[in-house]
């Protein structure tokens, strides 16, 4: 495994077409502090421009994935609009890459750490990881969740969740589709690894396309929809990919995707 970036608060490694982004604050249970906007951006830049990464793991080291918002900074008076101005737009970057991003959910997934989920393609979680938006109490929003979370699981279960500010269980959240897949606390990573091994075996440019136009599947209206549809089904039809897709059905084998 490669190292690429390494932070007080987290680091980005990578072997072949995949890569991992790990929190490592977890004497903090991966509280983010200011420190902690401005790492997360410099990682999330450099894992989209990295032209080897497929799919990339976000995960916690420790007793959590994250509980969000460092809540002693903010007491103190040190959590500034600045934190939100650089916090957003790292999510969007994870949001808006040709990457598939896999976030790990265990322990704690709360405030910005479920806003970061939310960014993801997918969320794997352990059955009784607390997952929520407590921000209400803290009088404060939570964030662009406001947008993501009720496209996922509806209006009426998102303004439960973020209105009155409790947290469910990753079975719960499994049930109401905000969470993808669930496995055992024992050997979280290995069982996150597997679940992005399978995401890495049908991650063809087919596949990074259909992420780039789901994302939009709420925004555009039909018309500017099915063009950009077109524009992304040029772009996988005519790739190495696809030639590569007809060469291994010819050959009765299973694709190698580049």
């Amino acid at each position: 495994m490669e190292r690429i970036l390494s932070f007080e608060f987290m680091r980005l490694e990578k072997e072949g077409k995949l890569a991992w982004v790990t929190f490592t604050r977890e004497s903090h249970l991966n509280a983010m502090n200011n420190d902690c906007t401005i790492q997360i951006n410099k990682i999330a830049m450099a894992l989209r421009e990295d032209p080897d990464v497929r799919v990339a793991v976000i995960r916690g080291e420790g007793r959590a994935f994250s509980t969000g918002i460092d809540l002693k900074e903010l007491a103190a008076g040190r959590i500034e609009m600045l934190y939100h101005q650089r916090w957003e737009p790292a999510l969007r970057l994870f949001e808006t890459m040709e990457k598939l991003i896999i976030v790990g959910m265990h322990g704690f997934c709360l405030g910005g750490a479920l806003q970061l989920a939310l960014a993801a393609d997918i969320r794997v979680s352990t059955a009784d990881c607390q997952i929520g938006l407590p921000a209400i109490k803290e009088s404060l929003i939570p964030g662009l969740a406001t947008q993501r979370l009720p496209r996922y699981i509806g209006w009426g279960r998102a303004k439960k969740m973020i209105l009155g500010g409790q947290n469910i269980s990753g079975k719960e959240a499994l049930q109401i589709g905000l969470v993808d897949h669930l496995v055992s606390e024992a050997d979280f990573f290995q069982q996150i690894d597997k679940v992005a091994g399978d995401y890495l075996a049908a991650c063809s440019v087919g596949t990074r396309m259909s992420k780039l136009a789901i994302k939009e599947a709420f925004d555009m209206d039909f018309e500017a929809f099915f063009q950009y549809y077109y524009k992304l089904q040029e772009r996988a039809q005519f790739s190495a990919d696809a030639e590569e897709a007809k060469l291994a059905y010819l050959e009765k084998r299973t694709p190698i995707w580049q």
